[in-house]
């Protein structure tokens, strides 16, 4: 047994590969249950896979050590983030899990990693507006996230009364940053039939169903196949999502949405690519509607996405459609076909239609005629 590669293990694919994982777990005794497997990157040489193994559990050493010394406010901003994952009152710890794993703690990272050695009271107007720079050049969406995070660990220390932060939140407070262009990407239903044939034939046909409820219902992805997240009061994770019985023998799926709680029903007799996703997909008699077939378990953070590029590019669907935009094709659709935000709002469970436009990724031109039509009829 070699000892040079501390959590390693693997798994053997059907086609003959491997994919190797790093389990904190195995890594370090006593590494906390909440902690998941890093999938580690494909093609590593036998020296590299014990080099990121090895690099890894030293960190996680690192980190848990940390954990039973109290946390203190140095000056920099490294102080600062480590003060604002700790502290169990900050902002990062009232979010959802996924939106933490996805949204918080990639931008926190960056912080860390580009200005973590900094004095938060040496803080300038041009040392964001020049940090904000450099990180668009890997992603004007990877900037935002960092700038607005960086607001919220200032305004955590701030609250704390930390040395500099209450400075640095009035000088970000008068800071404004470009945003992102928003998404004007649509999955159309001949691609959305696509993907759900392909996944049939790679055997994987979860990811054209999910594909296909989400395009025919507006529903978001993690209302169709859940999450894993651990208990407010930490312990192991737990998963939430689409069960069995919320899908009657007739057909009729009933839930209320993880984001605003609205009251769902559809009938999906009535939606052809969900009829096309269950000649390949069986709906499970109970428990989780959606399984990940390689592990016969409801799908893990990123690992639905990864799925889910292979069969997009297998199809031959574009790589710039990503999984979140078929719900930007149903809403799209809806206002084509009916000329009404109203409808698709409905559809999308949206709040208001303000919502719904940045959704609604045509030019208009059919609503529009749809309209013209309408106006002349009423004329006559």
């Amino acid at each position: 047994m070699r000892t040079d590669r501390p959590g390693y293990q693997y798994r053997d694919n059907k086609d003959g590969t491997r994919v190797h994982y790093w389990n904190p777990k195995r890594a370090v005794k006593g590494a906390p249950a909440a902690l998941s497997l890093v999938r580690l990157p494909d093609g590593l040489s036998d020296d590299a896979l014990a080099e990121e193994c090895q690099r890894r559990t030293s960190e996680l050493k690192a980190e848990l050590a940390d954990l039973t010394t109290p946390q203190k406010f140095d000056g920099t901003f490294q102080s600062l983030i480590d003060l604002y994952r700790s502290d169990t009152t900050s902002s990062l710890h009232s979010v959802k899990h996924s939106t933490k794993i996805r949204d918080y703690e990639p931008s926190l990272r960056v912080l860390a990693k580009n200005i973590g050695e900094r004095f938060v009271a040496g803080f300038t107007a041009s040392d964001a507006k020049r940090w904000f720079a450099q990180w668009r050049k890997k992603g004007h969406r990877r900037a935002s996230g960092a700038i607005k995070l960086l607001r919220l660990i200032i305004s955590y220390g701030a609250g704390e009364r930390l040395h500099g932060c209450a400075q640095a939140r009035l000088i970000l407070s008068d800071l404004r940053f470009e945003q992102p262009a928003a998404r004007t990407v649509a999955m159309t239903y001949e691609q959305c039939l696509a993907i759900v044939k392909k996944s049939a034939e790679m055997e994987c046909p979860s990811i054209g169903f999910v594909e296909a409820l989400k395009f025919e219902t507006a529903l978001r992805r993690i209302d169709v196949i859940g999450e894993w997240a651990p208990p407010p009061d930490g312990g192991e994770f737990r998963w939430t999502g689409l069960m069995a019985k919320d899908i009657s023998k007739d057909m009729i799926l009933s839930l209320k949405t993880s984001k605003t709680r609205a009251a769902v029903a559809r009938d999906l007799n009535g939606y052809p690519l969900v009829t096309e996703a269950l000649k390949a997909y069986r709906i499970p008699d109970i428990g989780p509607v959606v399984i990940d077939e390689d592990y016969g378990k409801p799908y893990w953070e990123n690992r639905y996405t990864e799925k889910y590029r292979k069969v997009r590019d297998a199809a031959g669907v574009p790589s710039n459609v990503w999984s979140m935009d078929s719900r930007a094709g149903a809403v799209s659709e809806t206002v084509e076909a009916t000329g009404s935000l109203e409808a698709a709002r409905d559809l999308a469970t949206h709040t208001t239609t303000k919502t719904t436009r940045r959704y609604s990724r045509g030019d208009g031109l059919e609503a529009s005629r749809k309209t013209a039509n309408a106006r002349v009829k009423n004329r006559k």
